[in-house]
């Protein structure tokens, strides 16, 4: 992992904040972010596509509610496999986003002051009681440089493309991953069951829609 250095009180980027609001930040962020959520679709797709039992015999009615049909287990080489392969697909291979044993990595380039500075975003992944994904900003830097995380959040959520799947809290420096609003061709739905990254353990829990 980059080491990297904490700023000074008279940091220059702090004291010029406004000239931030001339940077795309919030563009690289949500390239970067999009890229990350098209990954966690992406598995989820390849993987009922190529069903290894008869989801069928797993139907439980639950009165009107939907219906359990099965788990999903995936690893961090794979979803780091499907990643790169977004990246390429959409030209944004100066970009890595990965996942190690601890955290989810947004790693690249940031234009500033004439200069190019190494740009990271760390993430904490972690379920919610109702099975949507928690990322929660652990750490964000450019270069030496320190920027606010809320200000970073805040100039994100101003784009409208943003997916209805995604919800920013910059008061909370997190992000909400809605995973049963992310559309696919199979009617179903996932609800994240464990994130272990250290364990290498990715499990989701599988919902046909009534």
């Amino acid at each position: 992992m980059p080491r990297r250095k904490l700023g000074v009180k008279n940091n220059p980027i702090n004291e010029k904040v406004p000239f931030l609001q001339k940077i795309n930040i919030w563009k690289w962020l949500f390239l970067g972010l999009v890229s990350l959520l098209l990954a966690f679709a992406l598995v989820v797709q390849g993987r009922l596509a190529t069903p290894r039992e008869d989801v069928s015999q797993l139907h439980q009615a639950v009165g009107t509610k939907d219906v359990k049909v099965g788990t999903m287990t995936t690893t961090r080489d794979q979803l780091n496999d499907t990643i790169k392969s977004l990246l390429k697909k959409y030209k944004l291979s100066d970009y890595k986003v990965y996942a190690d044993n601890q955290q989810i990595l947004l790693e690249g380039q940031l234009s500033l002051l004439g200069k190019d500075y190494p740009l990271y975003i760390y993430f904490q992944p972690s379920k919610l009681e109702n099975g949507n994904i928690l990322l929660t900003v652990k750490d964000f830097s450019v270069g030496t440089f320190q920027i606010p995380q809320r200000m970073v959040l805040q100039l994100l959520s101003k784009n409208k493309n943003i997916p209805k799947f995604v919800q920013i809290s910059p008061k909370q420096s997190t992000i909400t991953i809605v995973l049963p609003e992310i559309d696919n061709d199979f009617g179903i739905y996932v609800k994240a069951n464990t994130i272990d990254l250290y364990n290498d353990k990715i499990v989701f829990d599988l919902y046909q829609k009534k």
